[in-house]
């Protein structure tokens, strides 16, 4: 079926309910009165219907004729509920004083129907297909029309707390720690150097630099050294899996 078609509902011939029920039931709650299925209800139906009557809604199983679900619905305003999975025909009947189930709403209760069977299913990974349906109230002399939309909720699971090493995007790098020591050492033959030159400045001021050479010998240079350096590999994450979070929205 699709999306978004209009449909004539199909007007039910049957007796005016409750004739002899003359005291009026305590308002009924809207939403789920009953699921007789025994499945879980995770498929999203959703009907819009105008304002002026209330509605008691039951989903027929298509296979078997038999009711598996019952809501109702007030009107004019938001209506969702969740229906288990199967082929259902959607059964309405409307009025303004509700008077409980076997008189529904009085003799001046108004009877329609789908008049196609709609199908609540898996669709693909995680898509939960189901319909929305907006009732027209019909001018006088004509029959209900319904619109008829699909609806999904479709589910995504993650990570609950990723864990921040599965986001590394090198893992296995190569690391270096360089070495203190040779810094160190670096740094003191710099200030020997300097000590030196300030001293040979001095004494050629004074006219000695020619028995400061004779007498004293030069240290050799102290050789350059690379800075040692310590390698290490990082050890790659270990890849291990938390609780994941599953989340449900409608996509359609």
């Amino acid at each position: 079926m699709r999306a978004g078609a209009v449909l004539a509902l199909a007007a039910l011939c049957m007796p005016a309910a409750g004739q002899a029920a003359d005291s009026e039931e305590q308002p009924q709650q809207a939403g789920l009165m009953w699921n007789r299925t025994g499945l879980p209800a995770v498929f999203p139906l959703q009907v819009k219907s105008p304002k002026g009557a209330d509605y008691f809604l039951t989903l027929q199983d298509h296979g078997s004729g038999e009711d598996a679900l019952a809501a109702y619905i007030e009107g004019g305003a938001f209506f969702k509920v969740l229906v288990p999975p199967g082929r259902f025909v959607l059964r309405f009947a409307s009025g303004t004083k509700w008077q409980g189930e076997e008189a529904l709403f009085g003799a001046g209760t108004q009877y329609f129907e789908m008049p196609e069977p709609l199908e609540f299913a898996v669709r693909g990974l995680g898509g939960k297909a189901g319909h929305i349906v907006t009732l027209r109230q019909p001018r006088p002399g004509r029959s209900w029309l319904a619109g008829l939309k699909e609806q999904s909720i479709c589910q995504t699971a993650r990570l609950k707390v990723p864990d921040p090493a599965l986001l590394d995007p090198q893992p296995g790098r190569r690391l270096f720690e360089l070495g203190l020591e040779a810094q160190e050492k670096a740094q003191l033959r710099i200030r020997q150097q300097e000590t030196g030159r300030l001293r040979q400045r001095d004494l050629e001021r004074t006219g000695e630099a020619s028995s400061l050479h004779a007498r004293s010998v030069p240290e050799p240079p102290v050789p350059y050294q690379a800075l040692k350096t310590q390698e290490m590999v990082e050890p790659l994450p270990r890849q291990s899996f938390r609780s994941y979070r599953v989340r449900s929205r409608f996509c359609g």
